[in-house]
């Protein structure tokens, strides 16, 4: 019945007119996957000169990563399909290529990096346990993928140079040498093990929360919110399982665990581009919606058609009006005006005023009967 109401008040409001949303189409994104796929085949090749320093043992890995990259390209350019996210995409890149203020929305976007994406800022609001869960899973996965990948692709490996200097080989070119014994070179043959410990740590806060939190417990999907975590777990536990066979155990099912390791990372590489974690990639788009928001105060404000209110950025509200029709959305009213004409008080005011008008709106609703007024 409440449905019902409503839909008679926005009627009351608007016209009805027919329109038909703008359907995405899969040919681009599909060309562009593949195009992301071969050239970071052609990237591997070059990268390892001609796998020369490619390990064969590791095929299983790039395999995965080639096919989720293309994979991830495809999700990321059907997102950007959508009307709202290829709004914010275009406006954001258009106002910061500005000639009079690039210094300044330079220096802007680098503060929108500096604390939204890597101090993560914008979560330690809701509080520190919450902030110091995404921190850690984030920058664990990050510094875990800017140390594997490279490894894996033949980018960077080490080679033993007397008896105990190690020396790095980025592409192929020469790198300090450094003491195995020194504690730095210690700290970077394990870091993989450290920021193992950090996703491991992260994703136990998250599964906490999520077995406790009543909001969060209201809300969940297995699939969506469990699922995620117990990969990142299972994957991070399995590599510092490969660590404690080498180191104490001699070697002990090594294999085994390193087959599983494998099939777990893989696993969570096809789950990456169409899962919760594809977050992770369209995070850095919000530096264009900041920017974004941040130059439209300064420009021309729109004025509410009924009570002349400034409410919003006059840019904002076209570009709102523009989505909305590509959605195939009509919010015309009698009066040749749009319902986002309109300031949200004088929305309310309107949609009483409309509810007041209906017939039997006097009536009033006690568990489920209806009861005249008197």
């Amino acid at each position: 019945m409440r449905r019902c109401a409503f839909h008679r008040i926005f009627m009351s409001l608007t016209t009805r007119r027919e329109t038909k949303a703008v359907a995405p189409t899969h040919r681009r994104p599909i060309l562009l996957a593949l195009a992301a796929s071969f050239l970071l085949t052609v990237l591997i090749v070059v990268g390892s000169r001609n796998l020369e320093h490619y390990d064969a043992a590791l095929f299983g890995y790039t395999v995965a990563s080639v096919v989720a990259f293309g994979a991830i390209v495809f999700r990321y350019s059907m997102w950007l399909q959508r009307p709202a996210t290829r709004v914010y995409w275009q406006r954001g890149w258009q106002l910061y290529r500005q000639r009079d203020k690039l210094i300044a929305n330079t220096a802007s976007t680098a503060k929108t990096v500096a604390t939204n994406l890597v101090a993560q800022r914008f979560i330690f609001k809701r509080g520190f346990t919450r902030w110091l869960m995404h921190f850690l899973i984030m920058w664990g996965c990050v510094l875990s993928a800017l140390i594997t990948f490279p490894l894996v692709f033949g980018w960077v490996h080490f080679k033993l140079e007397g008896e105990r200097g190690y020396r790095a080989y980025l592409f192929g070119f020469p790198l300090n040498l450094m003491d195995g014994r020194e504690v730095v070179a210690w700290v970077t043959f394990h870091a993989l093990d450290f920021t193992a410990m950090m996703v491991i740590a992260g994703c136990a806060i998250a599964i906490h929360r999520r077995l406790r939190d009543r909001g969060a417990i209201a809300l969940q999907q297995f699939m969506l919110d469990f699922v995620p975590h117990l990969l990142l777990i299972a994957v991070s536990v399995t590599g510092l399982m490969l660590t404690v066979s080498s180191l104490w155990l001699q070697g002990y099912m090594y294999s085994f665990i390193a087959l599983s390791h494998q099939a777990l990372v893989i696993m969570t590489l096809f789950y990456l581009p169409f899962g919760k974690l594809f977050h992770v990639v369209q995070r850095p788009a919000s530096i264009g919606v900041e920017l974004y928001q941040e130059r439209a105060r300064e420009m021309p404000q729109a004025k509410c058609a009924r009570c002349s209110t400034e409410f919003v950025a006059q840019l904002w509200l076209d570009d709102l009006k523009t989505v909305v029709d590509k959605l195939g959305f009509d919010y015309s009213m009698s009066d040749g005006k749009t319902l986002q004409d309109y300031c949200p008080r004088c929305k309310r005011i309107m949609r009483g005023l409309a509810y007041a008008g209906l017939p039997g709106a006097n009536e009033k609703v006690f568990g489920g009967s209806r009861v005249e007024d008197k």
